[in-house]
């Protein structure tokens, strides 16, 4: 009989990533303050985020051109928010910073990347659900009694 109350338990789904926008604090509310950094005036031009959602993982495509690893720096904040930020310091400077918001089942404890040429390869393992590990062990017969 418990079995069959946990397996009817309904969680809502994972929020999908979501990318801030760059007036928007970590916390997804609009930024009080009205400075912005020196950096600001030198963007990263031609750069881009792609967010994909897999089965057991995220995966972001950043694309930075006339970037090198070195000035590449990944961050996590309020264990929800991937900070990607890169830097080129060489004739004409250049700025990306991205922020991504991510929902209960991402684990950013296990986050990694690889880059080549100038594409950033981002992963993000998902965590099994909590509904799928309750149907799971649903298969299973009570303690105490023989199949």
């Amino acid at each position: 009989m418990a079995n069959q109350a946990a397996s009817s338990v309904s969680y809502p789904a994972p929020d999908p990533p979501t990318i801030l926008p760059e007036d928007y604090s970590d916390n997804g509310r609009p930024s009080s303050s009205s400075g912005r950094s020196f950096l600001s005036s030198t963007p990263a031009l031609d750069s881009t985020i792609e967010v994909h959602t897999l089965q057991h993982e995220y995966q972001l495509h950043v694309r930075l051109p006339g970037f090198s690893w070195d000035g590449i720096t990944l961050a996590t904040k309020r264990r929800h928010i991937l900070h990607v930020v890169a830097d080129r310091w060489d004739h004409g400077g250049g700025h990306f910073e991205r922020r991504v918001a991510f929902g209960y089942d991402a684990d950013l404890t296990q986050v990694k990347a690889d880059f080549s040429s100038d594409l950033l390869r981002i992963s993000v393992p998902r965590r099994p659900s909590a509904i799928s590990s309750i149907q799971t062990s649903s298969r299973y017969a009570p303690i105490g009694r023989s199949s």
